[in-house]
């Protein structure tokens, strides 16, 4: 579950279905996201983070781990 992307919606006081129509998307499109089953697009992202008023990179980790250097070494590599 991505808790990140429920918390920030939570802390905005929105329901998913409010996130979805914000965010231009379906509520089940959205619920996707939200339980991690899928993970959205740049544009998807940016639109949600819009919706709920805060960073793509604080509710969508940047890999699996989500360590702050993670996503340097998969670069490196």
């Amino acid at each position: 579950m991505n808790t990140k992307l429920k918390n920030a919606r939570k802390k905005t006081g929105l329901t998913q279905v409010q996130v979805a129509k914000k965010a231009k998307l379906t509520e089940r499109g959205y619920q996707y996201y939200e339980s991690g089953e899928r993970i959205p697009n740049v544009y998807v992202g940016q639109r949600i983070a819009k919706a709920l008023n805060t960073k793509v990179e604080k509710i969508f980790p940047l890999s699996n781990d989500d360590t702050p250097n993670s996503h340097q070494n998969n670069i490196t590599k």
